[in-house]
């Protein structure tokens, strides 16, 4: 089995939303104090989900 980081989609998803991100950012539609913490409470719960299913 291949690390995660190592699967075929991994980069590719992150440049895209890291594109759509710098996108929407200079666009006006995010704010940077907002969206941070956001990210990083939605990546917890999603961490906390995903051990629990386990």
């Amino acid at each position: 089995m291949t690390p995660w980081w190592r699967h075929q989609l991994f980069w590719p998803v992150v440049l895209v939303v890291l594109g759509m991100y710098l996108l929407v950012h200079n666009l006006g539609y995010i704010r940077d104090d907002i969206f941070w913490p956001v990210v990083l409470i939605v990546l917890g719960v999603y961490l906390i989900v995903r051990r629990a299913r386990t």
